[in-house]
């Protein structure tokens, strides 16, 4: 069970409340995100996106715009080198578009994740240079691939990299000078943390400075910038949350014509209300996503480029399809990962670092998998399985456990690998995975309460406090994301009525406070872990009398949960209710 901590922040929020004309308890919020000032909580309740379109102070950004330039003036074919991940799909269609209106002849390669793996490699450069190609740039890659970006130098290809990632210096390209990374040492930009797909565009922005020709295909793409920004995770603070902000007014009637396609094929253009950071991370950016995992991504770069409505028609259902078929692949995935974790420490007492060698994953769907599973027992975790003649795995963190660090102390054992704190992909030889495993449990020094999750809860608020306006203020705080985490709040002493399963696992609950209300609870992808939770005060048969049992039942076993949760509004069938959603649940 995670651990519960109630945030106690004091302010004067009634005044606040006045002044800033929202509820309370989304002052509470504010003040517990740590912006205590007034005039900071009127400009974080406010959007502008000006700062968007600013490029001054990253690196390198003059002498890009100078080799991009010559490049036309030559006449010199043009290649973007994009990224098979939504973000470097977002980063392609902004480069094509814009470099294409600029007047060079463009065309773009992704990499194929399985044959070529990230980014631009040796391989993409001889091709490039068969073709006929004078210029290169990438995004979202390039900026550690010193081998390909020297061979380009040396066969007489111009290349600009634009990128976000962070490298060492002994990682970057040494021939080419033309690198627009705000990670980089010399970087001057005021926010470093923006997304491949950002880089790109303030490149563009750059380019086109003081060109009205620009202004037609600016807020489109803008639009993909913004997705790319939550679908790479990018903390929403800044110039990155009023970019968020201002795009989920906008996705129900996109301006490019792809995207507004797969927002409507998504279900997110007939929306009652607005959209939000979750109908991106949890339905555009997959669908995005999807086609990089399953085949190539190449289709989605076609979608937000195609001039057909039959041809987007077509290339929305397929990214459905795919991303169904990786949805599938996943659960499958998940189940055999627990399942191997149950069958091996049957007495429960996990190693500190959980490392899984599935042979029957997918390569591209391991870090999901990774993803799921340390979700599920809050344990770093990483997942293997076969790649050619080696193991690819890809793993998933916790706040405690810097994965990277202790990655690199294992680099004797390892082909290659990658990563940050929160996450990383590495390979190697079957047989190094003993040791590696050994290894990495032998570093961690993880401590029981490091493994146990944190919850953090805004407040205590009964359901008797929730209301549509309530809700309409805590929206005005959207997005949520990293760095803005959605709030949290706490009921207790509410009685278990009945509950009904839905789909594979999730589950709904009605339950009764104090006051005699009674709402419907929603539990999303837990339905197997809370009858687990309930057994023991349900007695034998609890399956059946949690589900199937007559009238009072269960209530009568009187059982009394504290859940913290989130609410919402839903609509369905023209009737507009308040949703609950559970993040975490024990007894009363």
């Amino acid at each position: 069970m995670k651990n519960w901590i109630l945030l106690r922040k004091a302010a004067d929020y009634d005044k606040l409340s006045k002044e800033l004309n929202i509820d309370p308890v989304a002052v509470r919020i504010m003040v517990n995100r740590g912006i205590t000032e007034i005039e900071d909580m009127k400009k974080f309740l406010d959007t502008d996106i000006s700062d968007c379109f600013s490029h001054k102070g990253l690196p390198n950004i003059n002498e890009a715009v100078a080799k991009i330039k010559e490049a036309k003036e030559r006449n010199l074919g043009c290649r973007i080198v994009g990224d098979y991940d939504a973000d470097g799909v977002c980063a392609t269609t902004i480069l094509l578009k814009g470099l294409t209106l600029f007047g060079l002849s463009c065309d773009f390669v992704i990499p194929n994740r399985l044959l070529d793996g990230y980014g631009i490699n040796e391989s993409i450069v001889r091709k490039a240079h068969e073709d006929g190609i004078g210029f290169l740039i990438t995004c979202d890659n390039g900026i550690s691939a010193r081998a390909a970006i020297d061979l380009a130098y040396d066969l007489g290809i111009e290349t600009v990299v634009t990128d976000h990632h962070t490298v060492t210096d002994s990682e970057v390209p040494v021939k080419v000078k033309e690198l627009v990374n705000p990670k980089m040492s010399t970087n001057e930009y005021p926010f470093a943390d923006i997304c491949g797909a950002q880089v790109a565009y303030k490149v563009l922005c750059a380019l086109f400075e003081g060109n009205a020709v620009f202004e037609p295909i600016k807020e489109e793409l803008l639009e993909f910038a913004a997705i790319a920004c939550v679908t790479d995770v990018m903390p929403l603070a800044g110039e990155n949350r009023n970019l968020v902000k201002w795009v989920l007014k906008r996705l129900k009637n996109a301006k490019n014509p792809g995207l507004n396609k797969l927002c409507e094929k998504c279900e997110i253009s007939a929306k009652a209300f607005d959209v939000n950071v979750t109908d991106i991370g949890f339905r555009i950016g997959p669908c995005i996503n999807a086609a990089g995992r399953i085949e190539v991504a190449d289709d989605c770069v076609s979608l937000f480029i195609s001039g057909s409505e039959e041809e987007r028609e077509s290339l929305c259902d397929k990214l459905i399809k795919q991303n169904n078929e990786r949805k599938e692949l996943t659960e499958k995935c998940v189940r055999e990962g627990i399942s191997y974790i149950e069958n091996n420490f049957a007495d429960g007492v996990l190693p500190n670092v959980l490392v899984l060698y599935l042979p029957n994953c997918h390569v591209a769907i391991c870090g999901l998998v990774a993803g799921r599973i340390r979700e599920k027992y809050y344990h770093p975790t990483i997942v293997f399985t076969d790649s050619n003649a080696e193991l690819t795995g890809s793993g998933r963190s916790i706040d405690e456990y810097n994965m990277i660090e202790n990655i690199q102390k294992c680099a004797d054992l390892l082909s290659k690998f990658g990563g940050h704190k929160a996450a990383c992909g590495l390979s190697l030889k079957k047989e190094n995975l003993e040791e590696l495993n050994r290894r990495l449990n032998s570093y961690s020094n993880l401590t029981k309460e490091d493994l146990t999750e944190k919850l953090y809860i805004d407040a205590d608020m009964p359901f008797g406090y929730v209301s549509f306006k309530v809700i309409e203020d805590l929206g005005k705080l959207e997005p949520f994301g990293l760095g803005n985490s959605s709030p949290v709040f706490a009921q207790k002493n509410l009685l278990l009525l009945k509950a009904r399963r839905v789909g594979e696992n999730h589950i709904f609950l009605s339950v009764r406070d104090s006051s005699g209300r009674v709402r419907d609870l929603k539990l999303w992808r837990k339905a197997d872990e809370f009858e687990d939770f309930i057994s023991g005060a349900i007695g034998e048969d609890s399956s059946k009398i949690l589900y199937e049992g007559y009238e009072g039942e269960l209530a009568s076993k009187n059982i009394l949960l504290t859940v913290s949760y989130y609410p919402s509004v839903n609509t369905y069938k023209n009737n507009t209710f308040m949703d609950f959603t559970v993040r975490d649940y024990k007894f009363s």
